[in-house]
């Protein structure tokens, strides 16, 4: 009699302890869906922002080659004022006489011209 009475137990305790396995496991599975949702939407989320910055960055370079190409523009346009100023006031090119008769020369690669 303890013997049938034993297994009886044991059954219940079984079937308890599957009842309980089985909570846990959709516990876990139904968490680890969420968390995968969560997880999967953060990413998402975050490459979104990077391509954002990509962007961003991408337009401040051509930004910045342009402001660069209108500094060498503006640095062309004030050198030669500036240097024409600068050979103007020269003191050896004041002294310098014109040239009335004006001679040209012809000189292939290698030769030197002498007159």
């Amino acid at each position: 009699m303890n013997v049938v009475n034993h297994s009886v137990h044991e059954g219940n305790d079984v079937a308890n302890n599957a009842a309980k396995m089985r909570w846990y496991f959709a516990w876990i599975m139904r968490v680890g869906t969420v968390l995968a949702l969560v997880l999967g939407f953060l990413y998402l989320m975050l490459l979104n922002a990077l391509a954002t910055q990509g962007f961003a960055l991408e337009e401040l370079k051509s930004e910045r080659i342009a402001i660069q190409k209108e500094m060498e523009k503006w640095d062309i346009e004030l050198a030669i004022p500036v240097s024409l100023y600068a050979l103007r006031s020269s003191e050896q090119v004041q002294a310098m006489e014109d040239v009335k008769e004006k001679v040209y020369l012809t000189v292939e690669v290698g030769q030197v011209a002498v007159k």
